[in-house]
């Protein structure tokens, strides 16, 4: 059983202005989860791609994470969230990613969301 992943984030923004994006990670089964994290702080990344699909923004970019292994217990309908900020410097619609590297070989990974950025004013 895999938790369900979700990436909350506004659908508009301003170049300049902060953007919170969260990265929910929530139990949607019967029986309780054991996630299998990494860091003493659970390691996440958030990942900005532009329309051409290039990389503009990862929170993890020349980070340093702990190999440090978590176990988690998520009990049914049980959540928890990732928080991030990301202030883009462009105008334009980006496509924005929750990544959560886990002990199996592929990382957990929220459904893309769009943000539309309009200029500053």
């Amino acid at each position: 059983m895999t938790p369900e992943l979700h990436l909350i984030a506004p659908a508009t923004a301003r170049v300049g202005q902060p953007v919170p994006i969260t990265t929910r990670v929530l139990n949607g089964g019967g029986r309780p989860l054991e996630l299998h994290l990494q860091g003493r702080e659970i390691v996440f990344d958030v990942v900005v791609r532009d329309e051409t699909g290039a990389v503009v923004w990862r929170r993890l970019e020349g980070a340093f994470t702990q190999g440090i292994l978590q176990l988690k217990m998520l009990a049914p309908g049980e959540s928890f969230d990732l928080e991030a900020t990301w202030t883009p410097a462009a105008p334009g619609t980006y496509a924005v990613e929750g990544i959560i590297p886990t002990d199996e070989p592929q990382p957990l990974r929220t459904p893309a969301a769009r943000v539309r950025v309009t200029p500053g004013g």
